[in-house]
């Protein structure tokens, strides 16, 4: 992990330039704020494999060209993934066969533990979570909604995802065989 007070100078460096690349991918303005957000969160966990902070700002362009493509292929896929998970389901319980590891039993099991996680969150926390991820909105319509700030929703996003990733792995640890 980098020092905090060099991470925050790479983010007040390159923030301005980051937003700009993005937006020039052609991501709607509403959702750059949450990727560039996405970007950093990803390159401060990732810090050890920069080889040097002058080279921040194209390693940061890259995380966050990865990022929209990765949006780009879940969008496209949605629809077929769901189709071929009601298929696999429907041909596991027409043969009566147990669903295989990483199944639907399993997908239970880690959605409930992402249950009780996001139940452990703060009320306005839970609010923006469910906006954001189950009704797919972006950090303006949400804070619109919730007469918040764009900013004030992306510190709340930003604190629920480590919240819930910290819960979750906690979970993970305890449930370990």
């Amino acid at each position: 992990m980098p020092e905090i007070n060099e991470f925050a100078a790479v983010v007040r460096e390159h923030h301005a330039s980051l937003r700009y690349f993005i937006r020039s991918l052609g991501v709607q303005q509403a959702w750059v704020d949450d990727i560039a957000q996405e970007a950093f969160l990803l390159a401060y966990r990732k810090w050890d494999e920069l080889d040097e902070t002058g080279n921040a700002g194209l390693w940061l362009c890259a995380i966050a060209r990865n990022l929209v493509m990765n949006e780009l292929s879940k969008n496209s896929r949605r629809q077929r993934l769901l189709d071929e998970n009601m298929t696999t389901l429907l041909l596991a319980a027409e043969s009566g066969e147990d669903t295989p590891p990483g199944g639907a039993a399993d997908r239970g099991i880690h959605h409930q533990a992402l249950r009780d996680c996001l139940a452990k969150l703060p009320e306005r926390s839970r609010q923006v979570v469910h906006a954001r991820y189950f009704q797919d909105q972006n950090s303006s319509e949400i804070g619109s909604e919730l007469k918040l700030s764009t900013t004030a929703v992306r510190q709340i996003l930003f604190r629920s995802r480590n919240l819930l990733a910290e819960c979750l792995q906690r979970k993970a640890i305890h449930e370990a065989p």
